[in-house]
């Protein structure tokens, strides 16, 4: 990462008009709840305009964590890797995480995967996920995203900022902790989603929804340190 992302602890935000694009993609029920690492706030808001859920975020970096309250999101300031969550509590679980290697003592995963593979489980099975990454760490996510996601579908983002790091969404649904999927069926998404990661020109993510993911009822989230 450049000197500049280490000094936001690797923050870029999702463009305005992309997170208006993923709202169009949503279905909200009258009660839920939408967890997000959240930064300042702004694109969680505008992912939830009009919906009437509840905002949960976490955020490491104290002045992004009171913008975010400022906005009405319940934000924790937190190291999101230090926080405990309930499994299966969040209807909406939406990630755009710090770009950078891991820094635990192996120092050889991408924080995508590791957030990714932290955080999931707290989603409720039928929940929506958002995930936004560099198109070429879509292979090393494939694996888990196969086994513990249906529906997945992967669309490139187009606003200037997400063209400079070649960002593209995945969107799922968390599939049943015992739904069984054979092998073959599991190779087969793991070899196409590895396939995305190179396409040379994915769907790009527009401004008239293509698909919509219903998302599901939820109660209150408790996050704890």
């Amino acid at each position: 990462m450049r000197l500049d992302g280490r000094t936001k602890l690797g923050f870029y935000a999702l463009p305005k008009l992309e997170a208006e694009r993923l709202r169009n993609c949503l279905v909200f029920p009258p009660d839920f709840s939408a967890l997000d690492c959240v930064g300042d706030g702004v694109a969680f808001i505008q992912l939830l305009h009009d919906a009437h859920g509840r905002r949960y975020g976490i955020e490491i970096d104290a002045y992004r964590a009171e913008q975010a309250r400022a906005l009405g999101i319940d934000t924790l300031q937190a190291d999101a890797m230090d926080v405990r969550g309930p499994p299966e509590a969040v209807s909406l679980l939406y990630l755009n995480r710090p770009y950078d290697w891991e820094s635990g003592e192996s120092n050889n995963q991408r924080l995508e995967l590791v957030f990714l593979e932290h955080t999931y489980r707290w989603l409720k099975a039928g929940g929506a996920l958002l995930f936004v990454i560099p198109q070429l760490r879509l292979a090393k996510c494939a694996r888990l995203l196969s086994e513990h996601f249906t529906d997945l579908r992967v669309f490139r983002l187009t606003e200037p900022a997400c063209l400079q790091y070649k960002q593209i969404v995945v969107l799922a649904t968390r599939r049943k902790r015992h739904a069984r999927v054979s092998d073959a069926v599991l190779l087969d998404e793991v070899l196409y989603l590895e396939a995305l990661a190179t396409k040379g020109e994915l769907e790009p993510l527009g401004d008239t929804a293509e698909v919509r993911y219903e998302v599901p009822a939820s109660g209150t989230v408790r996050l704890r340190l």
